[in-house]
């Protein structure tokens, strides 16, 4: 994906301008062989000023969800790897699109075509339980995630799936070749992917230990009958990596430890403190109280409204992580009625007074969204979407010739967790669903936990009507459009939103396909069109989520897409 490679890789380093966190670059560097990999460099920088030794508390708005990498899509989840799994490719610290090789030597050869990624491996790297990395290893993980179970692909396995187009002969990778001898891992592709050496930069494609994966039953059909996926393997042999941190246990709703991997292959990248204390809060509000009464360091999200407090207070630190890369919506399920109705859809758009809850739960952090991707990437287009109007709603309620008794719903929202586009998913929930009876819906709130049914419902398509969102993983439109929303695998639209659109497929796939970046932004904003006229989902906000920590915290880098490490802080005497 050097800008120097041909067709689709240009298009793809070009896709990713503008992206949206401070310091992020059009063009991906190359970093040369040997150097300190992503999730080093900004350690490498600060290491003369840094203290030593210490244990960081840090602050989570919600639990881990499980303990292999390969099975998670959420952020909670993915904070904790980030400091213990490592991948092929990472992304600098502070940027969203910025590539540098990690566990890969160098970025990888690509043929002319774009359907072949030849990569070199680093040499030396053990994995945290002694074992070898090495081309092995990699083909063995990818392989892995191509042939997960099917009662595994979607509901846990979200990512390859949404990513490569599928499984198995659906997958987009035909096969990964192994050769320990060359130390070099090939990757054959069915057609052309702009985004896929972006998207192994994500925790999920991490490498994890063969070894301990294969001892820790990982691909159990069911994962809580899996010691790995679950934490709780012997001499802590789960999420075994190669990072600077090391897993060491995980009480569910407690706290998640990982501890500094004094064996790090990278020397410039060492953690300079001796653990890092993962705590999960149910609300930010809990998660700021216990900042300020000095419970934890650091926070990863705080409430829009606190902000003001904590930078009055001189203990406390605000977290700036540039600007917006995440959306949070509305989502609707077409298999579920009356949202099968696009004149229902059409009414529930009308019906919500967004810029209400912005006022309302944002604090001036948060822009009103006007599409399905956050304004600040490329290819992204400002849509008309529909007015608040409930008299408008009404009438498209009409319209829908639709009796009152079709219009109960169900609608959930996560009663554990914050996000940064959902800072009070219950007072939100609350404030939509008095919007949504004034104009004839008649609804009943329910609410799970994210990780005990709430990811796993959503994703599945067992809810109705939901609160859910985005934080960017990188900065590209696909990474909206096609990976978290709109996807198609074996032919058949995200079962999460049940959204079937032959026209929009194509518009997607020709984008990711474009050997322009032009072609491909014209593309994007294709799908955006068809995407709205069939409002599948409500757009609610685009928000630049905050966080706060201790003033004795140094060194931390903040990402707009959440892709943070901790081998570069140090707490100050």
């Amino acid at each position: 994906m050097r800008k120097s490679r041909l067709g689709v890789l240009a298009a793809a380093a070009a896709l990713l301008a503008g992206a949206c966190s401070a310091g992020t670059t059009a063009t991906p560097t190359e970093v040369p062989s040997g150097s300190a990999p992503a999730s080093a460099t900004a350690s490498a920088s600060a290491s003369s000023a840094a203290v030593e030794g210490g244990t960081l508390v840090a602050g989570l708005p919600g639990d881990m969800v499980l303990a292999d990498a390969a099975l998670i899509s959420d952020s909670n989840s993915s904070a904790v790897m980030n400091q213990v799994i490592e991948g092929l490719v990472g992304t600098k610290p502070g940027t969203v699109s910025d590539i540098v090789p990690v566990l890969a030597a160098k970025l990888p050869d690509v043929s002319s075509d774009g359907l072949t990624y030849t990569f070199t491996l680093r040499t030396g790297v053990k994995f945290h339980d002694g074992t070898d990395f090495n081309a092995t290893a990699v083909k063995y993980n990818y392989d892995r995630q191509k042939n997960t179970p099917k009662e595994l692909q979607n509901d846990y396995n979200y990512y390859y799936g949404a990513t490569f187009g599928g499984y198995g002969n659906d997958s987009n990778i035909t096969s990964v070749d192994a050769d320990d001898a060359s130390n070099t891992v090939v990757f054959h592709l069915k057609v052309p992917q702009s985004n896929f050496l972006i998207s192994q930069t994500l925790s999920v494609f991490g490498i994890q230990s063969p070894t301990a994966l294969k001892n820790g039953d990982a691909d159990n059909p069911d994962p809580s009958k899996s010691c790995y996926a679950q934490g709780t393997c012997p001499n802590s042999a789960s999420m075994v990596g190669t990072g600077p941190f090391k897993f060491k246990e995980w009480v569910p709703n407690d706290h998640v430890t990982v501890v500094k991997n004094a064996d790090y292959w990278n020397k410039d990248g060492m953690a300079h403190l001796d653990s890092v204390i993962f705590k999960p809060f149910k609300d930010t509000v809990a998660e700021t109280q216990a900042l300020e009464a000095g419970d934890i360091d650091w926070a990863q999200i705080v409430q829009p409204n606190d902000i003001q407090t904590i930078q009055g207070n001189a203990d406390l630190q605000v977290i700036n992580r540039g600007d917006y890369c995440n959306l949070g919506h509305l989502a609707m399920n077409q298999t579920h009625p009356p949202f099968d109705n696009p004149k229902i859809r059409q009414a529930v758009a009308a019906a919500v007074n967004r810029q209400a809850l912005i006022d309302a739960f944002y604090a001036g952090t948060a822009r009103l969204a006007d599409s399905w991707m956050p304004p600040t990437l490329p290819g992204y287009k400002q849509e008309q979407l529909p007015a608040y109007d409930p008299n408008a709603a009404k009438q498209l309620i009409a319209d829908s010739g639709l009796s009152a008794d079709k219009l109960a719903i169900d609608f959930y929202y996560p009663n554990d967790v914050t996000r940064p586009y959902m800072p009070d998913p219950k007072g939100m929930a609350d404030a939509i669903r008095t919007d949504l009876e004034a104009v004839g819906f008649k609804v009943t709130l329910k609410s799970a936990g994210w990780r005990t049914g709430y990811i796993k419902n959503e994703s599945a398509g067992n809810y109705p009507l939901w609160l859910i969102g985005w934080t960017c993983d990188w900065g590209g439109p696909d990474n909206f459009l096609w990976t978290a929303f709109f996807n198609f695998q074996g032919g058949k639209g995200n079962p999460e939103f049940a959204y079937n659109n032959p026209d929009l497929k194509s518009a997607m796939e020709a984008a990711l396909q474009a050997t322009t970046a032009d072609t491909a932004n014209t593309d994007w904003q294709k799908a955006q069109d068809i995407i709205v006229q069939d409002m599948p989902t409500l757009p609610l906000v685009n928000s630049a989520p905050p966080g706060a920590a201790k003033k004795t915290v140094q060194g931390f880098v903040g990402a707009g897409n959440l892709t943070e490490y901790f081998n570069s802080v140090w707490i100050s005497k």
